[in-house]
């Protein structure tokens, strides 16, 4: 991405969508495709859902467990995928293997026999991504949260949940690591595992950088002369006053 003393580039993503020519009516044909699906095509189907829908507070359902429960219509095993899915993030080999155990679980028969309906076949679908340069580089935490605030939404899709899968350098969250801003990555590597829609996920994290704010500020003040003080309590009541009238920019 960026030399990390020179700052980080945040980058934006699009995808190029194509069929991968496989296709499942049954569970067991859905096993056989995961299988050998490639690591892009399980990102896609257990993680692209996050950017189609970003808005809401509901974790976000995959690809495979809305099939399974909405068309094949076997809720259990729908549960228990989705349980994977949020279970093992790290990696699509793990995923898959967890995935390849959950439908393991139904009887073989069974995988063969359960069905969907005409024309209601599971599409693999495999997308390429194409990361895009913002031209906003980031030197601070400070500054990384001022600039995530205002990105796109497709700048967090990459940069939490792209980037780890498929690094090209070093990452966001290692940059951030390596400035000393472990507590802020770490809140980004919870969030991005979180499975909640994007924009909860961006509201999340300015609350909480805005907690550690003020946190700071209050210990500090209290060692403070009393003019400081002072000043520092008309800040704080300024700062109430600008959030709950939704003013406030980031800390």
């Amino acid at each position: 991405m960026s030399d990390a003393a020179e700052g980080f580039e945040l980058h934006s993503v699009v995808h190029l969508v194509r069929p991968t020519g496989v296709r499942a009516r049954t569970l067991e044909e859905l096993r056989a495709g995961i299988a050998e699906a490639p690591a892009r095509s399980l990102f896609f189907h257990t993680r692209h859902d996050r950017l189609r829908h970003p808005v809401g507070h509901e974790i976000v359902h995959d690809d495979f467990s809305a099939w399974v429960h909405g068309v094949v219509q076997d809720r259990e095993t729908a549960e228990r995928i989705s349980f994977a899915v949020q279970s093992h993030s790290d990696s699509a080999q793990e995923l898959r293997e967890a995935l390849l155990e959950d439908l393991g679980q139904v009887p073989e028969a069974e995988r063969s026999s359960r069905a969907a309906a005409p024309e209601g076949d599971f599409v693999f679908l495999i997308g390429e991504s194409v990361p895009l340069p913002t031209g906003v580089v980031v030197r601070t935490g400070r500054e990384t949260v001022h600039a995530l605030t205002a990105a796109d939404i497709s700048v967090w899709f990459y940069h939490l949940l792209e980037e780890t899968w498929f690094p090209a350098g070093p990452t966001l969250l290692e940059w951030l690591s390596g400035r000393d801003e472990e507590r802020l990555a770490a809140w980004l590597l919870e969030d991005a595992a979180s499975g909640l829609p994007l924009e909860a996920v961006r509201s999340r994290l300015l609350r909480r950088w805005r907690q550690s704010r003020l946190g700071r500020r209050i210990s500090e003040a209290a060692t403070a002369p009393e003019d400081l003080r002072r000043e520092a309590a008309r800040h704080a009541v300024t700062r109430f006053v600008r959030r709950i009238t939704n003013t406030e920019p980031p800390a």
